[in-house]
């Protein structure tokens, strides 16, 4: 029963699987061109008359060259991201179901907030939102530089075409987000065909032991084993996503010393400019300090000058004063 569970494991991961190849491949570029197609015959149907050049070919090659590429990108990165939570989650219900502790429906109820739980995890340390505003900003920018400085002056055409852009934002949005649900149905579907499928060629036999009983336990000493129930399509899932882990971890640590190398180097250059501003300080300092010595020197010089002259009005004074007394005391005698 082992090998029955495994093939079917197998099985449900294959076409899960194939179906975000198709979700990629086929149904994103649809939904994108879709809404390009839209945008750029509506913004034609506004603006159209006032530049001949914006045509809705022009218009869709713009957008599809600035946006389409990004955002099958981080689709494509979400589903890699989202691929390790879609097996576990489905590994454990191929297996709780063949162990009889859950019927198919309790799989139905409980599949979507399982998946979601698992995606929230983190088993990668990798993680990938639905936002796409930050790629539409290139459209935005576009805009802003090809289409509205042609309409400047009239405002309300002004608001019209950058609420067209942001349409263009919430419509992508609701798209990608009705897209991923979708796949978890689907992904809900191929597991129930799958375990349907094995109980159709069953019978209503029993069909297994709990899978407690039969799981061998593992040698610890030998490492084979701990490898030996994973077929290789599963080692090669696991591998790959380690892979990807490590990459992701050693590109964080890449990223965390550039950016302390940066703020080192911006402390290193605020150092040497605070040293640089400390040495002018320092100069301008010495040189008050010389201006000043040279000031004093020149008031003390003053200051000598100034007693040297009093010295010598010192006697003269004296003098001029006994004159005027003597001329005093003999005005009076004559007298």
């Amino acid at each position: 029963m082992i090998g029955t569970i495994e093939r079917i494991k197998n099985s449900v991961l294959l076409k899960c699987s194939t179906l975000n190849e198709d979700v990629i491949l086929k149904q994103l570029e649809d939904l994108i061109d879709t809404r390009i197609y839209q945008f750029a015959e509506e913004m034609v149907s506004l603006v159209g008359e006032i530049d001949d050049e914006i045509t809705e070919e022009f218009l869709r090659n713009e957008a599809s060259n600035l946006i389409k590429n990004d955002i099958i990108k981080k689709i494509k990165r979400k589903l890699f991201i989202d691929s390790l939570a879609l097996q576990i989650t489905n590994d454990s219900f191929i297996e709780d179901y063949f162990s009889k502790n859950i019927s198919q429906g309790d799989i139905k109820d409980k599949y979507t907030n399982e998946f979601n739980k698992n995606k929230t995890s983190n088993q990668l340390n990798m993680t990938e939102d639905l936002d796409i505003s930050l790629i539409i900003s290139k459209i935005t920018s576009f805009v802003n530089k090809r289409i509205i400085p042609r309409i400047n002056e009239n405002k309300v055409m002004v608001n019209a075409v950058s609420n067209l852009v942001n349409f263009l934002n919430e419509k992508l949005d609701d798209d990608l987000i009705k897209l991923m649900d979708v796949a978890s149905d689907k992904y809900l579907n191929i597991l129930l065909d799958e375990i349907k499928e094995e109980k159709d060629e069953k019978g209503d036999e029993n069909m297994i032991e709990p899978i407690e009983e039969i799981v061998t336990k593992p040698d610890e000493t030998n490492n084979d084993n701990l490898f030996g129930k994973y077929d290789d399509m599963t080692l090669f899932n696991k591998i790959i996503l380690s892979l990807n882990t490590e990459e992701e971890n050693l590109t964080r640590k890449e990223n965390n010393l550039q950016e302390n190398k940066k703020e080192v180097e911006k402390r290193l250059s605020d150092t040497n400019k605070n040293i640089e501003s400390n040495i002018e300080r320092e100069n301008n300092l010495s040189q008050r300090k010389l201006e000043l010595n040279s000031k004093e020197v020149e008031l003390n010089s003053k200051l000598s000058e100034t007693e040297v002259i009093f010295l010598n009005m010192k006697p003269l004074i004296k003098g001029l004063s006994k004159i005027k007394d003597s001329s005093n005391a003999g005005g009076s005698e004559n007298e």
